[in-house]
């Protein structure tokens, strides 16, 4: 009704979309920090954390003297088939040049929809070549629970670097293979995780 009364009094057209979206974020201030309204980017990574899954080609990548670089790459996954290498420069993706692009852009083009095309255009300075890579998005599992060992002391060590789906799995999975090889202490290391799913947590 609000809407209506503003719509059919205000002194010039209202942008509706804008007015609402004002109205749900103004409703949210009052409450904790940690309630936000989830849109476009935001809402992508958190279907990430939810389903412990994303359409892309299994690269992790970062700024190396602000040129887009492969810093690892999953097993199984379209980069390793192809043959994508660490260390290699992407300068491409499809048409559009990385550079002057932030991490968080040039990773939003890479990523897409399960089974499309994405073309990177790399620049490999082992051997001084470019060379164009076509990959076929494929459905890429997160690894939140990368590394876990256990030393002669018989003290484990379990790094957590996101609380998403499969944290909670894969941290059970540390553990049970810890305690067969006769765990007595742990370490969780829970450096530089940056949150994620309550449940998981």
């Amino acid at each position: 009704k609000s809407l209506d009364l503003l719509k059919t009094n205000y002194v010039d057209s209202i942008n509706e979309s804008e007015i609402i979206l004002s109205g749900i974020k103004g409703l949210l201030n009052p409450l904790d920090p940690y309630t936000k309204l989830l849109m476009e980017q935001s809402k992508e990574s958190y279907d990430i954390l939810k389903t412990g899954k994303y359409g892309g080609i299994g690269v992790q990548i970062g700024l190396r003297r602000d040129t887009l670089t492969v810093l690892s790459i999953y097993e199984n996954s379209p980069a390793y088939s192809e043959g994508l290498n660490v260390g290699d420069n992407i300068m491409m993706v499809d048409s559009t040049s990385t550079e002057g692009l932030s991490l968080k852009e040039s990773s939003a083009l890479i990523k897409g929809d399960i089974d499309s095309i994405v073309t990177l255009h790399v620049y490999r300075s082992s051997s001084k070549e470019k060379i164009n890579f076509e990959f076929t998005r494929s459905n890429i599992a997160i690894e939140h629970v990368p590394y876990w060992g256990v030393n002669k002391e018989k003290i484990g060590y379990i790094r957590v670097t996101r609380f998403s789906k499969n944290s909670g799995k894969d941290f059970k999975t540390a553990l049970k293979d810890l305690n067969q090889k006769g765990l007595k202490s742990l370490i969780i290391d829970l450096r530089s995780n940056s949150g994620g799913l309550l449940s998981s947590a």
